[in-house]
Formats: structure tokens, sequence, C-alpha cells
């Protein structure tokens, strides 16, 4: 898939591409990733609370923490949405936030 969208993996044992340029393709959902950061709870929600994210969504990969758990500890509240993927970059426990990119309509 990496090939596919010219892209890469984030890190080698995680299925997470990045890429600089927005590929379409009917096999991945592409999201546009607005901060990735080093893991820290309290950082995540402050972020959260700064952006008034009421609705999260969690995806994870190569984390320990669970989705429920996650969202139970920053306690999100607001308006708007977001999506927060828990996962390692080059080895490092990391978070990236941002939002899937909306697909164009037939």
């Amino acid at each position: 898939m990496a090939d596919a969208v010219g892209g890469w993996l984030i890190d080698p044992s995680i299925a997470y591409v990045s890429a600089d340029e927005l590929v379409r393709t009917p096999y991945a959902t592409a999201y546009e990733i607005t901060d990735v950061l080093p893991f820290h709870l309290k950082r995540l929600r402050a972020l959260l609370r700064e952006r008034e994210v009421g609705s999260l969504t969690v995806k994870k990969r190569g984390s320990p923490i669970e989705p429920e758990e996650l969202r139970r500890k920053v306690k999100p509240r607001g308006k708007g949405s977001a999506t927060v993927f828990l996962t390692r970059v080059a080895d490092a426990p990391s978070m990236l936030l941002g939002h899937p990119v909306p697909r164009p309509t037939d």
C-alpha cells in the first residue's frame, strides 16, 4: 500500500502509512494529521480542550492503552471532533492527531 500511494511506513513494525501527497484509493482511509507528538496524556488532554474536541475517535496500533481507557482519562468536551492515533513513530510511543479526509461523492 505504501508504494501504491507514494508513501512510507511511519514505523517499520506498524502498518500506518504516511505520504506527502493525497492519493485516493478504495483500500485505505486518508487522514489529515495536524499534530505528531510524543505520547503524553496531559498534553493530549490540553490539546483536546484547546481545540474544543468533544467527539474523539481513538485508533491504536502498537500501543498498550485501550481506546475506552484513554477516552475516560482525557474526558473530551466540546463541539469539535478529532481522531487520535496511539502508535509508535521511529520506535517511540507517539500520538497523531487529525481528522479523516472526506471521500469524493460519486
